[in-house]
């Protein structure tokens, strides 16, 4: 009984609302329920001309504008020199330790998967037992190493970079 009253009187407020046009509760159902206002035919050809007559394509030359912003560069410039790289090592990545030779080569399926090359090495030791390792490399710089890192990690490996001197 109480919703019923307390929804009457909401009712009743937006109707006198949109019937008296002020600001008042409801002043907006007015612009609801009256027809709105049309472009006349005037109107259209007045906006049709005012847009063929104001707006014009842009043709840029860029020879005319950018002069203002060139620079010539000096001559005596240093000459760029490639990175070092030291010849006397490699760099690997190692991607992770198993001791289950079946998930380490889960993780190189699915490193194969998205395009790197690894092997797995077994490695026992007295304490740990047999851990297979899953291994990726030779990368001739650390640069190129660090670079597949970041790759890895992007898949959710974390791998580390070593170096192995070559002919050991």
């Amino acid at each position: 009984m109480l919703v019923i009253l307390v929804s009457g009187v909401v009712l009743g407020a937006l109707l006198n609302g949109a019937r008296s046009g002020d600001s008042q509760f409801g002043a907006g159902l007015k612009a609801i329920f009256e027809p709105t206002e049309t472009v006349t035919d005037a109107e259209d050809k007045a906006i049709e001309a005012l847009i063929k007559n104001k707006s014009t394509e842009k043709e840029f030359d860029f020879y005319t504008v950018l002069p203002d912003i060139e620079q010539i560069m000096p001559d005596d410039l240093p000459g760029a020199s490639p990175a070092q790289t030291n010849s006397n090592y490699d760099y690997y990545l190692q991607a992770a330790s198993f001791r289950s030779n079946a998930d380490a080569e889960k993780l190189r399926a699915r490193l194969a998967l998205k395009g790197f090359k690894s092997i797995t090495q077994a490695r026992t030791s007295e304490e740990k037992g047999t851990l297979y390792r899953v291994r990726l490399g030779p990368y001739a710089d650390k640069r190129k190493a660090k670079t597949a890192k970041n790759k890895l990690q992007r898949l959710g490996v974390r791998p580390f970079v070593f170096t192995v001197k070559k002919g050991t």
